[in-house]
């Protein structure tokens, strides 16, 4: 299987918010994995274990369906991965160590701190207060 794209069409707007028509497009991975996003004023992008976790969570009941974009190809010969069911957990390689910083906020260090914790009165020159 390749990727392969498609579009969520919504006949009937159950919650109000996005309308009819095409409200979001995606892709499914060769893993099966999904990649949605979403039309409208507010765009969205989130990513689903697979198709049936979208249609599960945004299908309404029938309400919205999957258009394919593509044709379903089927195995693909070149590519010959392994169920991701099938692969075992591994945790991210510890390629380097992480730096400790010099000073982790030069702005308000703790030297620049007074007894109560408020920054004294000859740095507050350094601010300006608009309004």
């Amino acid at each position: 299987m390749s990727s392969r794209r498609f579009r969520l069409i919504r006949h009937q707007d159950v919650s109000g918010v996005s309308g009819t028509g095409p409200v979001a497009e995606g892709v499914q991975f060769t893993d099966g994995s999904v990649a949605l996003r979403w039309y409208g004023d507010y765009p969205t992008t989130t990513v689903w274990d697979g198709i049936e976790s979208v249609v599960a969570i945004h299908g309404h009941g029938g309400a919205t369906t999957v258009e394919w974009l593509d044709p379903e190809r089927g195995p693909d010969p070149d590519l010959q991965l392994p169920p991701r069911e099938s692969l075992r957990p591994r945790p991210w390689p510890d390629l380097h160590s992480a730096p400790e910083p010099q000073d982790p906020d030069p702005l308000h260090s703790e030297r620049d701190l007074g007894s109560n914790g408020a920054a004294p009165p000859s740095t507050w020159s350094s601010y300006r207060v608009f309004g």
